[in-house]
Parts: C-alpha cells; structure tokens; sequence
C-alpha cells in the first residue's frame, strides 16, 4: 500500500511536468528566441532592453526592417504627435489672456443684468397666472347676480315636512304664557319665604327652650362633664354628616305627583290670565326685605353673648327642687352654650372637608390600584417569564383569596407582584448556572485545543525546551487559577505527551527520500 508522502510526491511531480525540461531543450529554445529577436534589430544583437530608446534621437526607420522597423515608425509619429500638442497649447494660452482681462471688467455687470431680467420673467408669469384665474373666474357661474337667489338654489330641492300642530300649539302657548311663568315663579318665591319663617320660628323656640331648661354654669361645670358633652355633640355631627353626603352622593328620587314642581309644571300650562307686573314686583321685593330682616335679627341673636345679672350659687346650695322651678325663675342658659355652639359648628365644618378629603382620596387610590391591577394582570397573561418560572404555592393563594371575604386592594397588589419578583430572580440564578456551565465547557474546550496544540508540536518537530518555555507561558496567561477544582476536573482527564515520546518520534519530512534542489533557469 503506497505512503501518503509518495502519493503527495507523485502528484507534484505530475503538475511539475510540463514546466521542466532537460538542460539542453532549455538551451537550444534560448538560443531560438537570441536569433530571433537578433532578426528584428538593425545591428541583429541584443546589448539593452528595447523600452529605453532615446526620444530625441531614435534613429531612422528606412535602414531597419521587421518589428523593430514598424515600433521606430509608431515611435516618430508619437514624438511628433506630441510636439503639435504642446505649441497649439501655448498658443491658446497666449491668446485667450487678453480675453479673460476683457471679461472680468464686464463680468458682474452682466451678471447683475441676467438675474434683473429673471426676476422680471418670473414677476411677469406671476401676474400671467393671476390674470388667467381672474378671467376663469368671471366665466364661472357663481359670478352672476342670481347664482345665490334662495329660489334658484331650492329650486330642483324637495320640499320641507309639514311642522305637526302639537308643536305649532306648544310654541305659541309658550309665547303666551310668559305672564303665567312669573306667577309661578312669584308663588315659588312666597313658599321660600315662608318656609324660612317656619324655620326661623321653630330655631328661635328651641333657643327658648334650652335657655329656659338650662341650669347649669361654667364655674359649676366639671371639664370631664365638657368633655363628654363635646364627645356626645361631635359624634352627633359626624353622623349627620355622613347622612347628608350619603344623600348628595346618590340620585336624587323622582318628583311625586303632588310635588312644587309637578304643581309649576301644571300651572304653566293651565294658567293664562293677564296680571299686574308692576304689583308682583313691588310685592315681591317687600316679601325678600322682610326675609332679610328675619335673618338678621337671626344672626344677631345667635352672635350675642350677655354677661348674667344672677351670681352662680354654690354646688352644695343647689337642691333637687331647682330642676321644677318655672322656666321665668332660672337663668337663660343657652347663652352660655352660645361660644360651644360656634366653635362645634366650626368644628362640624372642618370634619366636613376633612371626610370629603377622606372620600376622595379614598376614590383616588382605589382607582389607582385598581388600574394597576388590571395592568399586572394583563401583562402576567401575556408574560413568558411567569409560566416557566412559577411561585410555588400560588394556587393555594389564590383559592385561599377566593374564599376569604376580605378585599384589600394593597394586599392583592402586593401579591400580584410576588410572582414577578420570584420569577426574576429564579430567571437570574438560570442565567448564571448557564454562563457557569458555559464556562466549564469552553475550559474543558481550551484544555482540548491545548493538547491538540501539542500534538502539533511533536509532529512539527519542534524542541522539547521551546514547547515547554511556550505552554508555561501559556499556563501563565490562560491557566492562572489551574488550582480550582473546575481545572483539576478538567485536567484529570487530559493525556499529555511526554518530551521523550517527542524525542523517539520523527518528523514528516524526515520520510522524505529524495534531492530535489533547485530548478537553476541559467546554462
């Protein structure tokens, strides 16, 4: 079975074959080409390369023949091509100097003609343009006269519906029932007012009433006594409170049939009698006079503090007996619970805006958490992360929050989080066990290439010293931590050739039988 050496040696020797030959076939074609090109030249010898020629003197053509006969002709006329060439250039350059003085002089006044003379063409196009359009448009139907006569454009135009009589009736009861609509609104005005007295009378009875039942005084009242009763009255206001916002915060219920309202509505449709204006005016104005005297009167009994004509009697004088006196014997009270009134009423008002505050915010938030739970819950159904990265025990969570009756938003916001928390993290510690594993394979790969490396060494047949100088270099630079226990692993398996094995083996090129040399191109 033939080597692969003689193989490769063999196939060199056959691509070779074409291009040797023997010394004397070498010989005798060089001595064919001398002669040869001998014939092409006038002295028929080859004393320097035929591309220096001399072009000032490159000698006559008639007494040549051949090739050499034909470049020397090819040669002359190019000199003379040449000569032409440069005497019409400095001609040229000589005449055209006077020229291009002349022009400069003259240049920027042309120039400044030339763009006058294109901004007038293009002035001119312009008012063309505007001219054409102009004339196009006096031929255009909607220039005449009649082009916006209502009975020309209705002209080809259906006509309108018939308006329904229920509507026609309707308008002109409204046109005629203005008077009856300030009658309503005059007897609106009276309910107002006398509903304002009844209030005014029923408060100012109950002033009377707790001054009348009232005994008590600041110097016998106890501060644990003040207390409770701020306790009891703010408790009282808060409910109240929360009632009417309950009530404004709901619809409003429908009118019932007997309602003002329902009344008014009637009224404007049945009443169409003619009344005096100037009268219900005059005794409209003097009904809202009398409601601004009893507000004030109102106001200014509320706002007075009247200092007591009777001294405070002492707390072991007071008998039982006290509470039976009549009403004309005990001392107005509720003038001294007057200061407490205003300031739980500023109290009431603060707790007011302070609930609205609390209600509105509380809106906020539950809308806000609401929409960020509709968010994680939308990207948790498209996310990829979720899925391969599971919580455990989040069904048990999740039935745990079905059955419970408590709805607290921070809560399942918080637990809408978790998942994405715990899923980033397992996906973190997935990535770095993979670049680790990574790693380990491209250090098990490294120790491979090292030995394949050495392998090569031995079949080059390089020295044993210079290998070893050059993998401790080596171990220096990629084998640093070559004590770890990942290199250990690595290199437990790896079989290394020993310097002697390299020793006993021979190169490639010592199989190699044979004394080319060169192939020499000289005689």
């Amino acid at each position: 079975m033939p080597s692969p050496t003689s193989d490769t040696l063999t196939t060199i020797q056959r691509v070779l074959d074409p291009y040797i030959r023997p010394r004397e076939e070498a010989a005798h074609i060089r001595r064919i080409l001398a002669l040869h090109l001998g014939s092409s030249l006038e002295d028929g010898s080859v004393n320097e390369p035929l591309a220096l020629v001399d072009i000032q003197k490159p000698g006559s053509a008639s007494a040549t023949r051949g090739l050499y006969r034909q470049y020397l002709e090819a040669l002359n006329a190019n000199i003379k091509a040449r000569e032409d060439f440069k005497k019409q250039t400095h001609d040229n350059g000589h005449a055209s100097e006077p020229e291009e003085a002349d022009s400069s002089d003259g240049g920027l006044e042309r120039l400044q003609e030339h763009l006058a003379i294109i901004s007038l063409e293009k002035k001119r196009e312009r008012l063309q343009a505007i001219e054409k359009h102009l004339i196009q448009l006096g031929q255009k139907p909607a220039a005449s006269p009649d082009f916006m006569n209502p009975k020309e454009i209705f002209r080809d135009s259906r006509p309108l519906p018939s308006v329904p009589r229920e509507l026609v009736s309707a308008m002109t009861l409204d046109n005629t029932s203005t008077n009856a609509h300030l009658k309503d609104l005059n007897d609106q005005l009276e309910k107002h007012v006398f509903k304002a007295k009844l209030l005014l009378q029923k408060e100012a009875q109950a002033l009377d009433e707790v001054r009348s039942q009232s005994t008590a005084r600041p110097e016998t009242t106890t501060d644990s006594a003040k207390l409770e009763a701020l306790n009891k009255t703010r408790i009282e206001l808060i409910g109240w409170i929360e009632n009417e916002l309950s009530k404004a915060s709901g619809d409003d219920p429908e009118h019932p049939p007997g309602s003002p309202d329902n009344r008014f509505r009637a009224s404007r449709a049945s009443v169409n009698e003619p009344i005096n204006m100037d009268a219900q005016l005059a005794s409209i104005k003097d009904k809202y006079n009398q409601y601004l005297e009893a507000r004030k009167s109102l106001l200014n009994l509320v706002s007075q503090h009247p200092k007591p004509d009777i001294k405070p009697t002492k707390p072991e004088d007071v008998n039982p007996q006290n509470d039976t006196l009549p009403s004309s014997q005990t001392a107005p009270g509720g003038q001294l619970l007057t200061p407490y009134l205003e300031q739980l009423l500023a109290l009431s008002r603060e707790q007011k805006g302070l609930i609205a505050q609390k209600h509105h915010l509380n809106n906020t938030i539950n809308k806000t958490v609401k929409e960020n739970t509709t968010a994680l819950d939308h990207l948790a159904q498209e996310s990829q992360l979720i899925p391969a990265h599971p919580m455990p025990g989040a069904n048990r969570a999740k039935s745990a929050d079905a059955l419970s009756a408590s709805n607290d938003d921070y809560l399942q916001v918080s637990g809408r989080v978790k998942p994405w928390v715990y899923a980033a993290e397992q996906a973190k510690i997935a990535t770095f066990e993979t670049v680790a594993e990574k790693i380990e394979e491209g250090q098990v790969a490294l120790e491979g290439s090292l030995q394949t490396l050495a392998e090569i060494d031995l079949l080059l047949g390089r020295k044993a010293g210079a290998a070893a100088s050059q993998n401790e270099g080596e171990e220096d630079i990629w084998m640093a931590e070559g004590s770890s226990p990942t290199r250990k692993h690595t290199r437990r398996g790896s079989k290394m050739v020993e310097p002697a094995a390299a020793a006993k083996t021979g190169t490639v090129w010592d199989m190699v039988n044979g004394n080319l040399g060169l192939l020499r191109s000289d005689e």
